[in-house]
């Protein structure tokens, strides 16, 4: 009977002393890891703000570097310890939507970025890319001694606005608002107009009209296409926003175009196509692309039918043999890039992309047609051309069958009056939905149009 007793009381301590050691070892290994208490920017800042920074890893699911950081940098128990006594940390899933919008609001587009903010939201300091343990504590020790000098956004308007000539409303409110509310042209060009000329090709005015241009028409745009002329003499930082820039200027500026009809300000894009380009090549092949792009999204079929048959026609004479060097390219640049991204040969996600890119060439080419096809659905009733585009829509299912391009080809027939293939060519797009999984509603209700 004692020794019942005593055993149960044996096994009860030991027990209590395995439970007690466990807590302590979770309580460990908590330790050795950043602890991020929230999930989002606007939560940590209604909850948690306080007199500390607000750490934020914006990452991607995707993102190899983001994932080596996680799991060597902030395990590590220096900055652990570090991160958790000094910031509120946040991390933020860019593959979700929330996550995806906070991205966009912050400015944010390379993985993983660490933004550090103050209590209002504000970015006081912001940094790119993979770090070892001994930068990444340099740059979250530099957020703090920059967050002792940091002005408000409020107070650096005030400053603006009554024409204080101090030097931090003179720069930093443009780039300040910018990061907030995007681009500013108006407080671009008055801060262009008072700039030394010796500075204009200075780091700090080139990133500055990198986040504000929207014209190919500005003093801005003038700056950026006179800097490639010294282009190879400037640093990696300097090249990145010129190269930045003039690819904002030219984007604004066709979206402007395409907003607005106006056919002389997308000459003016055009121009300023060639004005920037490395070679004679690039320059054909980007206008090539602004003009498509331009006469689909304007309806403008004059412009459209020009590029679609010549770029149809291309497509139509390639040979198998085309294809498949245009196949072998395209894998090979997808396994050159994959290191770089952190994806691994031996990845279920590597194999996933790997298998998506088999005969890509003939996919993209099938998409390339039927998109021209569908253009002329929607924009001319002359048979003649709708006869083009049937062609074209039939060499698309061919190369490679979707819904898609049954649908295009079924609407196409019906146009000029093939009414009873139009029927069969959708029954087939149905079908071919079903076996793929995908809702074929649409198809349904647009088969009952065509009956």
């Amino acid at each position: 009977m004692l020794n019942f007793i005593f055993e149960n009381r044996f096994y009860a301590l030991m027990i209590k002393l395995l439970t007690t050691a466990l807590f302590f070892i979770c309580g460990f290994v908590k330790a050795q890891t950043i602890d991020f208490a929230y999930s989002s920017i606007k939560e940590a800042v209604e909850y948690g703000a306080g007199e500390k920074l607000i750490f934020v890893d914006f990452y991607a699911s995707w993102c190899g570097p983001c994932k080596v950081m996680e799991t060597t940098v902030f395990t590590d128990s220096t900055v652990a310890r570090f991160f958790n006594q000094k910031f509120i940390n946040v991390k933020v899933l860019t593959d979700e939507p929330s996550g995806k919008s906070e991205a966009v609001e912050y400015g944010v587009r390379e993985f993983p970025t660490y933004v550090f903010l103050n209590r209002d939201g504000e970015v006081v300091h912001k940094t790119i890319g993979f770090h070892q343990k001994d930068v990444f504590l340099r740059e979250a020790r530099k957020a703090m001694h920059e967050s002792k000098s940091f002005v408000s956004l409020k107070e650096l308007e005030e400053q603006y606005e009554s024409g204080d000539q101090q030097q931090n409303a003179f720069v930093d409110y443009p780039k300040r608002k910018s990061e907030k509310d995007g681009p500013q042209p108006n407080l671009l060009d008055k801060y262009l107009q008072r700039v030394p000329e010796n500075e204009l090709m200075t780091q700090k005015v080139l990133e500055l009209i990198a986040e504000n241009i929207v014209s190919v028409h500005s003093d801005g745009f003038e700056i950026l296409a006179n800097a490639l002329h010294r282009f190879r003499g400037l640093t990696d930082t300097q090249q990145k926003a010129i190269l930045s820039g003039i690819s904002a200027a030219k984007r604004h500026t066709f979206q402007k175009a395409v907003e607005t009809r106006d056919d002389e300000l997308f000459n003016t894009l055009i121009n300023a196509v060639h004005l920037t380009a490395y070679s004679r090549e690039g320059a054909i092949s980007e206008e090539r692309q602004f003009r498509y792009d331009y006469a689909k999204l304007t309806q403008n079929f004059k412009h459209f039918s020009v590029i679609a048959r010549e770029e149809a026609e291309n497509i139509l004479r390639m040979s198998d043999e085309d294809f498949n060097r245009k196949n072998e390219e395209t894998l090979e640049n997808f396994k050159n890039t994959a290191e770089l991204r952190g994806i691994t040969a031996s990845s279920g996600q590597y194999q996933i992309m790997l298998e998506s890119l088999q005969n890509s060439a003939k996919k993209s080419a099938a998409f390339q047609l039927n998109e021209f096809a569908w253009g002329y659905h929607q924009m001319t009733e002359d048979v003649s051309q709708l006869n083009h585009a049937i062609r074209w829509s039939a060499y698309s299912i061919k190369l490679y069958e979707t819904p898609a391009n049954w649908e295009t080809y079924a609407f196409l027939l019906k146009k000029v009056g093939r009414k009873r293939d139009a029927r069969k060519a959708m029954k087939q797009a149905i079908k071919l939905a079903k076996n793929q999984g995908v809702d074929p509603g649409t198809l349904k209700e647009a088969y009952q149009k065509i009956k």
